[in-house]
């Protein structure tokens, strides 16, 4: 180790951030073999909760298995050496989930807000700081900010009692050039307090970017085993260590036994580690949060565009968690402005010609905006024609996706994007 390197504090939110993996759905068992090794291995703070955090187990974002109070206890009782970290986001959890949480051991706590709305942490950061709790404030989307306002913000929690502050790259959206300007701007800002990073993988740039913040100033790195969390995943804990240690950079961790602990993440926490798919890299790129996965997919088949094109839309309107709503809205947006700059956009010669050959459609039916009704496609023949895709052209397109898709133009874009998709 480099003795003039300062040392670097991980944060582990494995069994908190990983939930959202597992559908929030991992026992006490699975809890406690996690923490027990990663307690083992050196690991100073390990987070554990809903994947949203204290508060926030419901039907609208997914119910957890074990209640706070559960998860709580089982971890507390693994911990011999490490501090038991806990993550809150107004809105979902309050003062009273913050007090349960000091009842049952927890020692960090992250009070979690969007990147340009630190004024809300105030009352649970104070609360914290009265119970004489380690309250430390997080900004997501933090892409969404620049260096400037993200400094504002983080100096803004500071004033009401964080003892660290930092940003979380909830959409794996950063390079590394953009993580060194912000937690620059933000080490400038607040002086000795540490500075906090947590990244996400969804570019593959989660350890280059933990790297870059730590030769900016950040001293808390944020990384969970085998980067087990949403989507593309969070920086690899393992990974993580050992690049730190190449660069002289002291975590307190044994390599050997984080390796182990990880080991243990994967056989007991997870179907598969995460990896990054061709969504992961669309909201990414886009700068959307991952959870929008499935209801991306979903929407964009039921409407006939392309998910790529609903992520970019969805980025461009800096939609975030708690805003799926939005989503529907913006794909009828997509599908409106294609049929308006393409108004003769329309099926391809095989498509046509099994329509008007095998199901007997009028070729001057077969118009953009005709609904698929007047065009005379019934129920029967949608099944029909659902059939024949698979058979004659390759193209898998359900009854229902046929139905959603209402109009010819509908689809023609339809197909086309189960075409692409192939």
């Amino acid at each position: 180790m480099n003795p003039s390197a300062p040392a670097v504090l991980i944060h582990d939110p494995t069994l908190r951030d990983g939930h959202h993996a597992a559908r929030h759905q991992l026992d006490r068992s699975q809890l406690h073999d996690y923490a027990t090794a990663a307690d083992r291995a050196g690991v100073p703070v390990i987070e554990v909760g809903h994947g949203n955090g204290l508060g926030a187990s419901s039907l609208q974002i997914g119910r957890a298995k074990l209640s706070d109070t559960e998860m709580l206890t089982t971890v507390r009782d693994a911990l011999t050496h490490a501090r038991m970290g806990v993550f809150m986001g107004p809105g979902w959890g309050t003062s009273s989930d913050l007090r349960g949480a000091f009842e049952h051991g927890a020692q960090v706590f992250r009070i979690a807000t969007h990147c340009t709305e630190a004024d809300v942490t105030e009352r649970h950061l104070g609360f914290v700081a009265e119970h004489g709790g380690e309250a430390q404030g997080v900004l997501m989307m933090s892409h969404m900010a620049g260096p400037g306002q993200l400094a504002e913000q983080c100096a803004l929690m500071v004033r009401f009692g964080a003892k660290a502050v930092g940003i979380f790259d909830s959409a794996g959206h950063f390079l590394p050039e953009d993580v060194h300007a912000r937690i620059t701007a933000i080490t400038e800002a607040i002086g000795d307090v540490p500075v906090i990073f947590h990244g996400h993988n969804n570019l593959g740039m989660a350890v280059a970017n933990s790297v870059a913040a730590v030769r900016a100033g950040a001293r808390i790195i944020d990384a969970c085993a085998r980067g087990f969390g949403a989507g593309a995943g969070n920086t690899q804990l393992e990974v993580l260590v050992a690049v730190l240690e190449r660069l002289g950079y002291s975590t307190g961790i044994d390599l050997n036994k984080v390796l182990a602990a990880a080991d243990v993440a994967e056989q007991r926490l997870m179907n598969a580690p995460p990896f990054i798919d061709s969504v992961a890299v669309m909201s990414g790129r886009a700068g959307v949060f991952s959870g929008f996965k499935n209801r991306v997919l979903d929407v964009a088949a039921r409407e006939g565009v392309s998910p790529g094109d609903l992520f970019d839309e969805l980025g461009h309107r800096q939609v975030i968690a708690g805003q799926e709503d939005l989503i529907p809205e913006a794909a009828h947006h997509l599908k409106e402005k294609a049929m308006t700059d393409h108004p003769a956009v329309g099926l391809t010669p095989d498509i046509e010609d099994l329509l008007v050959r095998e199901l007997r459609v009028k070729p001057d039916a077969l118009v953009a905006d005709a609904a698929l009704e007047d065009a005379g496609l019934d129920s029967l023949s949608l099944v029909e024609l659902s059939v024949m895709l698979s058979e004659h052209l390759g193209v898998k397109v359900g009854e229902d996706e046929i139905h959603a898709a209402r109009t010819i133009g509908g689809l023609a874009m339809l197909v086309e994007t189960k075409r692409q998709a192939r």
